[in-house]
């Protein structure tokens, strides 16, 4: 046999031949998710959702119980502004509902970069927008804002004598002279607090006293306080609108009568039943409704977390992030806390409790 030379196989080879690896060797797919490549149940669950058709029938669509209103087309090119930010917000939407379908119902079904009013067949109409905000509106001007990003809903009542709003960082509820407050703690220790003709009432979980900050300085006092863990926003919504089944026509003549622009720095503009529905480039919702007794806005941003609600009677701002805060503001009644101190004050008094949940008089 020749130098250089072996058998493999039998057949004879040089021993220089280097065998060819491929540059990019295959290997098998890895599937996207653990959980929905293998089912770890004995019984493969049937797909029958046909059990949470009533739940969700007041949105989905019924012949012409609920319909998209039809933009025939647009009257003029996007500028580029508007048309990236359309394209970042369906993008936005597509991996939200590939990375959490539960999210598909929220942002408005399977096409969701489709925004437009909608009746639905609670006699309400509801209008979809981008960044996953809905907006649902009575035909005598009741408003309930629901931003499914940042956990925010925002509601007024068809009078503006009533308001919801419902943060993460707390939640307040006004009805006629009376302002309920609660405000969220990391560590459990919840604040409440009540503005009405006596003064303001506070106390939290780890407290058993209740203290009133009145005209002549701050004492204990007895007092209860609304349970607010329920979504009080509905009866806000609900108790003095015009809705059911006879309202389905009307809404949508409402809705045949909505109107729509592009204003000049880009932000869509809807005005809907009364009310003017504005979305800038930066997620910022911004509802305008007038009353006789004067206009209520309400704010919302799905990018800053941010919420406010401006009425005659009330004004209050919540926002998250590096500086997270929620105000009320009633009056001379003021309510201030910051994720750490929680402040109160009226008639020149103030009060509430310092980081470490005691009470601190000012």
């Amino acid at each position: 046999m020749a130098k250089g030379m072996i058998w493999r196989d039998n057949f004879l080879e040089s021993r220089d031949a280097v065998p060819q690896i491929p540059l990019h060797p295959i290997q098998a797919v890895r599937p996207r998710s653990l959980y929905t490549a293998h089912s770890y149940l004995a019984e493969e669950v049937p797909n029958d959702y046909g059990q949470y058709e009533s739940a969700a029938e007041p949105w989905q669509a019924r012949g012409r119980l609920l319909r998209p209103l039809r933009r025939a087309g647009r009257f003029w090119p996007l500028p580029p502004k508007v048309a990236m930010a359309a394209a970042a917000g369906r993008m936005a939407a597509h991996m939200d509902r590939e990375m959490r379908p539960e999210l598909e119902y929220e942002a408005g079904g399977e096409d969701a970069e489709e925004t437009g009013p909608m009746a639905t067949s609670m006699g309400t109409i509801t209008l979809r927008l981008y960044d996953r905000v809905r907006v649902d509106l009575s035909l005598n001007g009741s408003v309930r804002v629901i931003n499914f990003k940042s956990n925010i809903v925002l509601a007024i009542s068809a009078t503006g004598t009533s308001v919801a709003l419902m943060h993460p960082n707390g939640r307040v509820y006004q009805y006629g002279s009376r302002v309920e407050i609660r405000t969220n703690d990391t560590e459990g220790n919840c604040k409440y607090a009540k503005m009405w003709y006596k003064g303001v009432s506070f106390t939290s979980d780890s407290c058993a006293l209740v203290y009133l900050v009145d005209a002549a300085g701050t004492r204990s006092t007895t007092d209860t306080f609304s349970d607010l863990n329920r979504d009080f926003s509905l009866d806000v919504f609900y108790s003095e609108s015009r809705y059911g089944p006879d309202c389905v026509h009307e809404c949508l003549a409402a809705i045949d009568e909505a109107r729509f622009w592009v204003a000049e720095d880009g932000s869509e503009v809807w005005d809907v039943a009364g009310v003017r529905i504005t979305q800038q480039l930066n997620g910022q919702v911004k509802l305008v409704v007038q009353r006789d007794n004067g206009k209520r806005l309400l704010r919302t941003s799905s990018t800053l977390g941010t919420a406010n609600i401006t009425t005659p009677f009330i004004h209050t701002t919540a926002s998250m992030g590096q500086n997270p805060h929620i105000f009320v503001r009633r009056g001379e009644r003021r309510l201030h806390y910051d994720a750490t101190n929680f402040v109160v004050r009226n008639a020149g008094h103030s009060a509430g409790f310092d980081d470490r949940g005691r009470l601190k008089v000012y």
